[in-house]
């Protein structure tokens, strides 16, 4: 067998998408799902053991999957790999990864392994402080976890609603599981303390598309894109509107906005195609 030091690496950043159970173990939880939980990870085709460790918040790095070894499962007894050096070796985790299994209590019995490693008291340090709360909602949003993300980030809400990025966060969760209404009473509160922040505008904006008003969707991202500093964000508010627009077959008012669009959008703009298709569509 390959020493662990020398593959893991290259197994963690190939192991495909798995999903299924074997020996006892259920490979169906995302890693924000296993957070301060022991893991396995799928086996590798033609490989009899289980790579294992430790799933984590670091609050600098984000989720990290601290490395252990590996275990082998026979009739249903969980056996260390004692022929390697102990070792912890800890990776970032990507967006994507595959699926884990959370180890049971009875694996870590057999396998004398701590319900919690002792070096986590660190990085649990302070973890419900708003800052980390903040930058929790903001990892979970990024993985398009926002359900996840929305009872973390009312905690911090909860203690300074006001407090930088907090608010646009939790109104891009509500948004994203379609809690339009949610969202639209944060972001009112937020451009009452911050009135020239355009991502509160563009996120509104979206928030009033959503819910059947148009005309005020329409006043907001026109704020938004008079006050935007960033080029991508303004593109991306005008194609919404386009997007509105040529759903109703509103040629006039789809051509306004597409050419907004066009005037902030870069010619690498992942919107640009299929800003090109509504145009075609509607010729």
């Amino acid at each position: 067998m390959k020493p662990l030091l020398l593959f893991i690496a290259a197994f963690l950043f190939s192991v495909h998408m798995a999903y299924g159970q074997k020996d006892g173990l259920y490979f169906d939880k995302k890693y924000y799902e296993c957070e301060n939980k022991w893991v396995a990870l799928p086996q590798k085709e033609g490989e009899n053991t289980y790579i294992y460790g430790f799933v984590y918040l670091d609050g600098t790095a984000g989720y990290t999957f601290d490395v252990q070894g590996n275990f082998s499962v026979n009739n249903g007894k969980f056996s260390k790999d004692t022929t390697q050096r102990e070792s912890s070796l800890k990776y970032r985790l990507p967006k994507r990864y595959a699926l884990l299994a959370i180890l049971p209590d009875s694996a870590l019995k057999q396998m004398a392994l701590p319900k919690e490693p002792d070096w986590l008291k660190i990085y649990r340090e302070g973890e419900d402080n708003t800052d980390r709360l903040v930058n929790k909602g903001f990892l979970l949003n990024d993985v398009e976890a926002s359900a996840e993300a929305i009872p973390v980030l009312l905690k911090a809400y909860a203690k300074d609603p006001h407090y930088k990025g907090l608010e646009f966060e939790l109104a891009f969760a509500y948004n994203a599981t379609e809690q339009y209404t949610k969202a639209i009473e944060v972001l009112k509160n937020a451009l009452s303390v911050d009135p020239e922040n355009f991502m509160f505008y563009r996120e509104l904006g979206y928030s009033y598309l959503h819910t059947k008003n148009a005309t005020e969707a329409e006043k907001l991202y026109t704020k938004g894109i008079s006050i935007s500093k960033d080029d991508d964000q303004s593109a991306e508010m005008a194609f919404n509107m386009a997007g509105h627009y040529h759903g109703l077959k509103d040629k006039v008012n789809f051509a306004k906005w597409a050419a907004t669009a066009k005037k902030y959008m870069k010619d690498t703009s992942p919107i640009k195609p299929y800003l090109e298709k509504m145009e075609t569509e509607l010729k």
